[in-house]
This record gives C-alpha cells, sequence and structure tokens, in this order.
C-alpha cells in the first residue's frame, strides 16, 4: 500500500471541530455559517433514497447527547458547532474573536427546541431553514439563495437543480472540507450526474489558474480525464494555503502516488526527476 494512503484516509476522515482547541481557528460568524450549510446539505440529502438513510443516522448522531451542551471527541460536527452556539458558555473563550462572539451570541438566539425538531421529524425544510438562517443572520446572498433553492427543490428544474447542487458542494468544500456531510453530497451528485464543470467557483479567494491545452492534456494523462478539473481546484487551493476537502484530494492522489513511487525508487529517479522538473520550468521562460 502507497505510504500516502493513510494521509489521504485523515484527509477523508478529519472534523471541523474535534475538540475545544479546534475552536480557535474559527470566529462565531464562520462557526454559524457551517452549522447553517449543514443544515441545508441534511435538507438536500435526505430527498433521496440513497441518502436518506445517511441523513437521518447523522441526525440521529447529532441528538446522542440529547443537548449540546459541551464539544465532545465522539460527537459528529454537527453536533460540536451547535454547542459552540448553545452550550457551556466558556467554549466561546477558545473561538479566534471570544468578545465579539460573546456580544453576538446574546443577540443570535439559537431555536434549539425547533433544530431538535427537525432533526428528529425532517418536516417543513422552508420554515426550518428560513428560521434557522434568521437566527443565525445569516447575510450571505449566495447562502440565502441556496436556502431558497434546496427548500424548493423538488419543484427546480433540470438546469437549476445542477445549479443549487454544484453552489451547494462549493460552500461544503470550501467550509466543511472533509466532512461525513461533504463526503454524502458529493457522493449523490455523482449518482445523479449533479454537478456542474467549468463553472467559477463562487467560494474563491482569488480568480482560478487559467490552463493551456498543453497543460489541461497533461494532467488527462497524470489523472484521467474526469479529475482533471478537481486536480487543478487542488494545486490552486494548496497554493492558497487552503486544507483540500477529500474529493479534491482524491482528485489528486495518481499524482502524490507517482511521486511517492519514485521516491521509493531512491535517489537516482528522484534526481532525474528535479531534472525533468528544472527543465520543464526553464521551458515556460
Amino acid at each position: 500500500m502507497c505510504m500516502l494512503t493513510p494521509f489521504l484516509q485523515y484527509v477523508s476522515e478529519a472534523r471541523i471541530v474535534r475538540r475545544q482547541d479546534d475552536l480557535s481557528r474559527y470566529t462565531y460568524q464562520e462557526i454559524e455559517e457551517r452549522v447553517f450549510l449543514s443544515f441545508l446539505a441534511l435538507a438536500f440529502l435526505k430527498m433521496f433514497n440513497s441518502s436518506k438513510s445517511f441523513a437521518k443516522q447523522y441526525a440521529n448522531a447529532t441528538m446522542t447527547y440529547g443537548g449540546f451542551e459541551r464539544v465532545r471527541t465522539t460527537a459528529n460536527d454537527l453536533h460540536n458547532m451547535l454547542a459552540v452556539l448553545d452550550g457551556d458558555k466558556n467554549l466561546l473563550d477558545k473561538l479566534s474573536n471570544k468578545q465579539q462572539a460573546k456580544a453576538l451570541r446574546q443577540r443570535h438566539i439559537l431555536p434549539t427546541m425547533a433544530i431538535k425538531r427537525y432533526l428528529r421529524t425532517f418536516d417543513d425544510d422552508y420554515k426550518f431553514l428560513t428560521t434557522i438562517e434568521r437566527s443565525l443572520a445569516i447575510n450571505n446572498l449566495d447562502y440565502k439563495n441556496l436556502r431558497t433553492a434546496v427548500s424548493d427543490f423538488n419543484n427546480l428544474d433540470s438546469r437549476r437543480k445542477k445549479v443549487t447542487v454544484t453552489r451547494l458542494l462549493q460552500a461544503l468544500r470550501a467550509k466543511l472540507g472533509g466532512t461525513d456531510i461533504l463526503r454524502q453530497v458529493d457522493i449523490l451528485s455523482k449518482q445523479q450526474d449533479f454537478e456542474l464543470d467549468n463553472v467559477v467557483d463562487a467560494e474563491r479567494t482569488t480568480a482560478p489558474t487559467e490552463m493551456t491545452a498543453d497543460e489541461l492534456n497533461a494532467y488527462r494523462i497524470l489523472v484521467g480525464p474526469t479529475n482533471v478539473r478537481r486536480a487543478k481546484i487542488a494545486v490552486d487551493q494548496a497554493r492558497q494555503g487552503k486544507g483540500l476537502a477529500g474529493p479534491l484530494a482524491a482528485s489528486y492522489y495518481p499524482i502524490m502516488k507517482m511521486m511517492d513511487d519514485i521516491a521509493k525508487g531512491g535517489y537516482t529517479f528522484v534526481k532525474l526527476f528535479q531534472t525533468i522538473a528544472d527543465r520543464a520550468k526553464r521551458s515556460k521562460k
């Protein structure tokens, strides 16, 4: 087995908040956004026979402890993020904007009973998602539009459904990378052929790098035609210092494995690779 496989497994199993110290990476508003996106994803997943059992199991797991009093290593991401918004107030001291977080929590009252009811029943997506959007003061227009589209998903035409799922995937990859929820939405999207190619990623903070025809063909050889777009996104996100969601890391895995094979071959193969890489750089000048 390739030595990089455990790394990829870790990426795919990573959690947003596994322990209290993880909270230092986030602001209160970032936790709110991730909670909101989690509910959008669950509302979407429970509509399909192939994924509704996961949605129900995830909802049950979120409710395992009855409430959301504290962050637990044995709980799922949604439970632990809800604990920040509804549980022990000392958790706010762990956030990167702890003073602002305390003020926001006083103003943004979490509808705890409505959340528990929805996790038990999955009833009335529109009413619940609208309630949670207002309670969390979600002001990202894209996310508000997503809420409207997900709530009315079954009535959308084919093109609009694909646009909605593509945008949802972009948001989940940016904000909930490596989570169980993202993996399930990605699997369902592949099953239903929902995701659109060659669309602008609304979550990007910098413009995507353009690919030349030669580069496009080279990536097809290296990772296969179905992985070209995601492999390039993986490079762009790594360049920006962002973590890679499981599907992005998996799309780049053929290149990782090739590098691992070269490293296993020893010094001679590594030097040969470096020579080729240097020649490729000079050819672009």
